[in-house]
């Protein structure tokens, strides 16, 4: 009888070696898509029809992937303006543009990216503009600002 008992822990042992073994492999799993927020740093209420208004974003990421690519877009809710980056290339509304052409973007931290776009309000009605920020592994964010118009 003690013989067999060996013999079925002895076994056992081997089996559950063989099942570590194989469960083992040498690849290591990279995570690649962190969560991420935008805000805004202060922004002032009213603004003038036709006079710009500089609107400075943070995107914060809660780590960092070398191949983590984002777009910015936006949408205008309410009134009728343009939107711009430092160097003055137009962003088109509902359509997304790739963070890393924009000008003057700020990539010195690991986890944070520091931008800005100016709008301008060609209407004398409220403004509303939904801004989003998207990345390549299918995950968004958005941030919706809104300007009341100086009369």
């Amino acid at each position: 009888m003690e013989t067999v008992i060996k013999a079925v822990a002895i076994c056992g042992l081997v089996a559950g070696a063989l099942w570590m073994l194989s469960s083992c492999n040498d690849r290591i799993d990279v995570q690649k898509d962190y969560e991420f927020s935008l805000s805004t740093w202060y922004l002032q209420k009213t603004i003038k029809q036709d006079e710009p208004v500089e609107i400075r974003f943070t995107l914060e990421r809660a780590g960092n992937y070398d191949g983590a690519e984002y777009s910015v877009g936006y949408i205008q809710m309410e009134g009728k303006g343009v939107v711009y980056d430092e160097a003055g290339t137009l962003l088109t509304n509902r359509e997304m543009h790739a963070l890393d052409d924009m000008a003057n973007v700020d990539h010195s931290h690991p986890f944070k990216d520091v931008f800005t776009l100016f709008y301008r309000s060609v209407s004398d009605k409220k403004s509303e503009l939904k801004f989003i920020v998207m990345d390549n592994f299918g995950q968004h964010t958005d941030i919706t600002v809104n300007f009341e118009i100086e009369k």
